[in-house]
C-alpha cells in the first residue's frame, strides 16, 4: 500500500518511516517548508535520511505562511519556547499532505505525532476530525495514520537506537543552528530524554 509520510528529517519521522518501509508499505516521503527558523537545517537531514531510507524525497514550499502565521519557531521576534505553538501547523501538514496524496493515486498519509501531546493539534479527537473533513472535502476514503501516537519520546529513542538507524543524522532543534539551542520545546525534550536514559544508553552525543 502507498503512504505519503510528513517528514521533518527529525527523529520521530525517521523511525515512522522506517517502521512503514518494515510493515510493506510504499513509503513516498513529503517535507513542507511553511517558513521555520530551522527550514535549512531540517531539510538537510530529511534529504540524508530518504537517502539511507531509500526513498524518493519531495518537498512543498508554503514559507509565506509562517511569515504572516508567527510563533516562535517561526520568528526571532517572538520566543521560541513561550510562543512555540504555530497555529494550524498540523492542520496545514495534513491537508498539503493529502492533497499531494490525492493526485498521486494515494490514499494514506502518515504524520509523525507522539504519545502526550503539549499542542491541540497533536490529539487523537484532532486526527479523526482532520481525517473525516479531508475524507469530505476530497469525497475519498482517505486514512490518516500515526504509527507513533502510542510511544513515548523516550520510546522513540530506544526503538531508533535498536533499529540503528542515522540518529546522528537527524535535526532538532526549533532555530535551525548548528549547535542546539536547549531553549526550544524539541531541545528540552531532548535533554530530558537524555537525562532518564542510562548512560550506557547515549542516543546522541
Amino acid at each position: 500500500m502507498k503512504v505519503v509520510t510528513l517528514a521533518s528529517g527529525g527523529i520521530d519521522s525517521t523511525l515512522m518511516m522506517y517502521m512503514l518501509i518494515e510493515n510493506k508499505y510504499e513509503v513516498h516521503p513529503l517535507f513542507v517548508n511553511y517558513g521555520q527558523l530551522s527550514y535549512n537545517k531540517e531539510y538537510e537531514s530529511y534529504k540524508k535520511i530518504c537517502n539511507y531510507l531509500k526513498l524518493k524525497s519531495s518537498i512543498i514550499n508554503v514559507s509565506e505562511y509562517g511569515k504572516y502565521i508567527k510563533s516562535g519557531i517561526t520568528s526571532k521576534k517572538l520566543d521560541v519556547y513561550k510562543d512555540a505553538f504555530l497555529p494550524n501547523r498540523n492542520l496545514l501538514f495534513l491537508l498539503l499532505g493529502s492533497s499531494y496524496a490525492f493526485q498521486n493515486d494515494i490514499y494514506v498519509v502518515s504524520i509523525g505525532l507522539i504519545k502526550d501531546p503539549i499542542f491541540p493539534d497533536q490529539t487523537l479527537t484532532f486526527l479523526n476530525k482532520a481525517e473525516n473533513c479531508i475524507k469530505e472535502s476530497l469525497e475519498v476514503d482517505m486514512k490518516i495514520l500515526a504509527p507513533l501516537i502510542d510511544f513515548s519520546k523516550k520510546e522513540i529513542y530506544q526503538l531508533s537506537q535498536y533499529y540503528k538507524l542515522p540518529i546522528k543524522d537527524t535535526y532538532y532543534c526549533h532555530l535551525g543552528n548548528d549547535e542546539p539551542c536547549g531553549k526550544c520545546v524539541a531541545c528540552k525534550e531532548h535533554i530530558a530524554v537524555l537525562s532518564e536514559v542510562s548512560s550506557g544508553v547515549g542516543y546522541i552525543e
